[in-house]
């Protein structure tokens, strides 16, 4: 974890959320958030998993497992932005239990295992600036449209078809709306008068297969894209719900998915030739989802 300044808060209590009207927000010329009406710094506290983490293989698990890099977007974000204090508490392999309720155990790189205090413990009253990346490790996603992708290049496998395939995203996806709600309410109600951005989901994968990448045929392939706008529809909605702000990663990356050239690519496919792991955020990824996030900031609500 990062810490510049304060210290977490102990223990965890999902408290009844108490609506909060979000904190506007303008640009100002250096790029860092005004609050209008208010002279506080910022307080930032990002919380989330491996798409906010941004593991790489160099680093692997890191000192305290969870594989945060220097890449990341929050890292990004505070290196832009100056705030007062920024803690990074997200987490590799996290999901919403882990950001509310239970400790996420990790094993660090020099093979020492750790606790870890369920995420939420790091948001205070003053806090000014969340932003989550959160959903995907509750859905197991890559198991659910794994069968999308088959051993070669070339072959149909119809997943879309798959009668088991389409129950088990359509029970999962209904589970995720809970997970969300139940997120945002604690986010809320232990920092009132946050700014919280909800970072969405998809871009990995485009409308078309290439080599190991991504082996799917073009009909599968959009189903496949689909599902991951289905993903993004949760956290869209949770968040307007709950006076968040939504960030599309999904629309932006158009042309910079997997099968894309590596310079330009923002997402590694299910074969990674690169130090980014399998379907995670390459630093170019990384650094274009940090400049998609301070544009809403700064947009006007």
């Amino acid at each position: 974890m990062r810490e510049t300044a304060g210290r977490l808060l102990p223990g965890f209590g999902l408290m009844t959320a108490a609506l909060a009207l979000i904190v506007s927000s303008c640009p100002r010329t250096d790029g860092a958030i005004e609050y209008v009406g208010t002279d506080r710094v910022i307080e930032y506290v990002a919380i989330g998993d491996s798409r906010a983490a941004a593991p790489d293989k160099e680093i692997g698990s890191g000192f305290d497992g969870c594989g945060r890099s220097a890449t990341g977007y929050p890292a990004r974000i505070a290196d832009m932005i100056s705030p007062g204090s920024f803690v990074d508490v997200t987490c590799s392999g996290a999901t919403s239990e882990n950001l509310l309720l239970t400790a996420q155990v990790t094993t660090s790189s020099d093979g020492n295992r750790h606790r870890r205090a369920p995420q939420i413990s790091a948001l205070r009253p003053s806090t000014t600036l969340v932003t989550i990346s959160i959903g995907g490790n509750d859905l197991n996603w890559w198991n659910l449209i794994s069968s999308c992708f088959p051993a070669e290049q070339g072959i149909d496998a119809r997943c879309r078809f798959d009668p088991g395939v389409r129950a088990r995203v359509d029970r999962k996806l209904a589970e995720l709306v809970g997970w969300i709600e139940a997120d945002l309410i604690a986010v809320r109600a232990k920092a009132p008068n946050a700014t919280i951005v909800v970072v969405g989901h998809g871009g990995v994968y485009g409308r078309y297969g290439c080599g190991r990448a991504a082996t799917f045929g073009p009909d599968d392939a959009a189903w496949v894209a689909d599902f991951f706008a289905r993903i993004d529809d949760v956290l869209r909605g949770r968040a307007l719900a709950h006076n968040a702000r939504f960030v599309d990663v999904r629309n932006a990356a158009a042309g910079h998915e997997a099968c894309a050239p590596r310079e330009s690519r923002w997402f590694e496919g299910n074969y990674s030739t690169d130090t980014t792991p399998d379907r995670h955020p390459t630093p170019t990824g990384s650094g274009a989802i940090a400049e998609l996030v301070l544009d809403e900031i700064n947009r006007r609500p």
